[in-house]
């Protein structure tokens, strides 16, 4: 094996334990070192400060990616993405301080090893001279974030082209009074953001891609006074997210975080972006108002995805109603539009409901206009370019209608007719598509297909109704008889695995041997399909070398894995060490990189002695 073959082999990886066991087994002077350590170079380098000893061992790095000597150039010029988390929870309130809902004492000597981190972070950036990518994580965060100086050390990377950044530092949801009397609480218990200024003007305008994560209204009110973003010249992918803080509650029962329908959202100046990655409250989609789609030139988007959270956990605003003032029109060059609404539900993680320890249930949201009128335009040649459709849960069907009686050919009541007759013309020019009809069973799944094109359709994604067919049958054969009539078909997706499989001691995800066959029937029935899922981002393929076995390439452990397609970002998400599911497929857990920055930390080390 050359250099250039062994290079070949670990651009498919994309997991860095694997190249750290590949780097370990390997000598220094072996001439495949320094591919594999180039291959290291290429993935996301972390730094956190979660806990003291991995605040530590990031100091650590940070002095060997900055050594210098007779024999050794600085490392840290090798870095192409840098994922830091200047984040600490803080100390728990007493007990008494608990009870009255008090917020935690603020940031002081307990966290002087992060400001001790933070401050050395302007002369690593200098150091990074070929960095591309930046994550920067700072919630819940302290009381030092970037500055104009940490800014000035990126403004000068020529490949500098990502950034991703928390606008809030931290949540003050719990200093809220719940039943508060009427009154403008919004700037009194906004989160607190931080000084944006010197990022957004000076880096900004360089950027391909920008991710604002827990924008408030404050940070809305700050953008009101500058012309930052009419300079951007270069963003095509904006992600934003605008659920942090209460915009404009006005007290009285429960805060509601988010903006209300009622709030103006300003166009932001963004002159091209083309993908627009949204994050939103229900309650803020919630009135017949285009709202946060004003923030962006619509006629511009190629790629559009809804992210649906919830603005007051305990309970859902049902009616989306964004879809009912949203026009067609706007979007001439939509190539694909995704909807997550991310709604509350545990019962499916159980084959008896009364095990069902949190009882979430919750049916998810309808969709007002959807399909009736936005889907419905395609039919008079609105979306024309339009080819990825991904929703989920109940977005193409009104509660609580079934989807035998919606899809049914021989239901003749003219509302299903005219329902049926928009979902047929959207599916029938449609390439990949995840459907939201709630959990199918294989008659409902041949009614989906039934009005999907054979000849057309190469990626489908649904949630199976596991409990219909039960805990010992095997995944249906009148399903896998609708998958091989698909002759285009490459990749299917189920988005959640069966019930009873997720308890606690059990590995999470877990892949057992029932769900290994039901994976394994899917692939035989259709030679054409060359990838299946079932839960965010836990990926099978053929076996390379025996197509009649399958390879389980991504197990979901990090969820979504950019490492597989982004059709598989959807469906259950991993909680490790969670005692029970968790009804939140939202939010991805913190991932906990003390092990990894420390094995960085000692192949550092070797290198430099």
């Amino acid at each position: 094996m050359n250099a250039d073959v062994f290079s070949s082999i670990l651009c498919f990886i994309s997991d860095t334990k694997t190249i750290y066991i590949v780097l370990d087994a390997l000598p220094k002077s072996h001439e495949l070192f320094p591919v594999a350590l180039a291959r290291l170079w290429q993935l996301p380098i972390c730094l956190d400060a979660w806990d003291a000893q991995t605040c530590a061992v990031s100091q650590q790095v940070v002095d060997f990616l900055l050594h210098e000597d007779q024999n050794h150039q600085a490392l840290a010029k090798s870095i192409r993405h840098l994922v830091v988390c200047i984040e600490r929870e803080p100390p728990p309130p007493p007990q008494n301080r608990r009870r009255r809902r008090e917020p935690p004492p603020p940031p002081k000597d307990w966290d002087l090893d992060v400001w001790q981190l933070h401050e050395r972070l302007p002369t690593f950036f200098r150091g990074l001279r070929n960095l591309e990518s930046l994550d920067y994580h700072t919630y819940p965060g302290v009381s030092w974030p970037l500055s104009g100086e940490h800014a000035e050390a990126l403004r000068h990377l020529e490949r500098f082209r990502t950034l991703a950044v928390d606008c809030a530092l931290r949540s003050r949801e719990r200093e809220i009074p719940a039943g508060a009397g009427h009154g403008n609480l919004s700037a009194v218990y906004d989160a607190e953001i931080w000084d944006l200024d010197p990022f957004l003007s000076s880096i900004g305008p360089t950027l391909s891609s920008l991710e604002l994560r827990r924008i408030n209204r404050s940070f809305f009110l700050l953008v009101e006074c500058d012309d930052w973003f009419s300079s951007y010249q270069a963003l095509e992918h904006l992600t934003i997210d605008i659920t942090e803080g209460v915009w404009d509650w006005d007290g009285g029962g429960s805060p509601a975080m988010g903006a209300s329908p009622a709030f103006t959202f300003p166009f932001l100046g963004f002159p091209s972006v083309t993908r627009l990655d949204l994050v939103v409250c229900d309650k803020t989609l919630s009135g017949a108002q285009t709202g946060p789609m004003n923030m962006v030139h619509c006629h511009l988007l190629t790629e559009l995805t809804i992210d649906v959270r919830h603005s007051i956990f305990w309970m859902a605003y049902e009616a989306i109603e964004l879809f009912e003032a949203l026009s067609p029109s706007e979007f001439p060059i939509l190539t694909r539009l995704e909807i997550k609404d991310n709604t509350r539900n545990t019962s499916r993680h159980f084959w008896n409901n009364e095990d069902n320890h949190n009882r979430w249930d919750r049916p998810g949201r309808h969709y007002v206009g959807f399909v009736p009128r936005f889907l419905g335009s395609i039919s008079s040649g609105f979306l024309p370019k339009l080819r990825d459709l991904w929703v989920d849960e109940k977005v193409l069907i009104s509660l609580p209608s079934a989807v035998q009686k919606v899809l049914d050919p021989d239901n003749l009541h003219p509302q299903y007719i005219g329902w049926r007759d928009a979902l047929r013309a959207t599916f029938q020019k449609i390439q990949s598509l995840r459907v939201g009809f709630g959990p199918l069973n294989h008659v409902d799944a041949k009614l989906v297909l039934d009005i999907c094109n054979p000849d057309i359709l190469k990626q489908f994604g649904f949630e199976w109704n596991w409990k219909y067919h039960g805990p010992e049958e095997p995944i249906s054969p009148q399903l896998l008889e609708q998958f091989s009539r698909f002759s285009k078909l490459t990749d299917v997706h189920i988005l959640f695995p069966r019930p009873g499989l997720l308890f606690p001691g059990t590995p999470d995800p877990i892949v057992d041997a029932r769900t290994y066959e039901d994976v394994k029937s899917i692939f035989n029935c259709n030679e054409r399909i060359c990838r299946v899922g079932i839960g965010n981002s836990v990926v099978w393929e053929r076996h390379p070398n025996d197509p009649a076995e399958i390879l389980l390439v991504s197990d979901g452990s990090v969820a979504p894995d950019s490492a597989v397609p982004k059709f598989y970002h959807a469906g259950y998400m991993a909680r490790a060490g969670v005692e029970f599911p968790d009804s939140d497929n939202a939010v991805s857990p913190r991932p906990q990189r003390g092990e990894e920055i420390g094995r960085l930390r000692d192949l550092l080390e070797r290198i430099l002695t």
